[in-house]
């Protein structure tokens, strides 16, 4: 089951890891155009750790583009550690697995 978590900032996604409850998937995280650039993203991310916290997960994960700056300092400075990163044969690009514990 995905939950939605909503802001007028944006919104992002939570879902268990199939087959390990305790692991969420945290994906679908955006900011919505007009708040983009103004440190929005890092109240959504707290709200998404909230969330996370809320429903007694023991650990998180997510991907991002290795190019995408913007998102991987919101992701450093939650908290979230650099767990791998890989070639993705789908973009053609460097994707990177991030991992944090609520």
């Amino acid at each position: 089951m995905t939950q939605r978590v909503i802001s007028d900032i944006g919104a992002c996604e939570i879902s268990s890891l199939p087959g390990q409850s305790q692991v969420a998937v945290c994906h679908s995280f955006f900011v919505h155009e007009g708040n983009r650039g103004q440190g929005h993203s890092h109240t959504l991310k707290a709200l998404q750790r909230h969330a996370l916290q809320a429903m007694h997960y023991d650990f998180a994960i997510c991907t991002v583009a290795a190019d995408n700056a913007a998102q991987i300092a919101v992701l450093r400075q939650a908290g979230w550690m650099l767990l791998a990163e890989f070639k993705n044969h789908r973009s053609c690009e460097i994707t990177q697995l991030w991992g944090t514990q609520p």
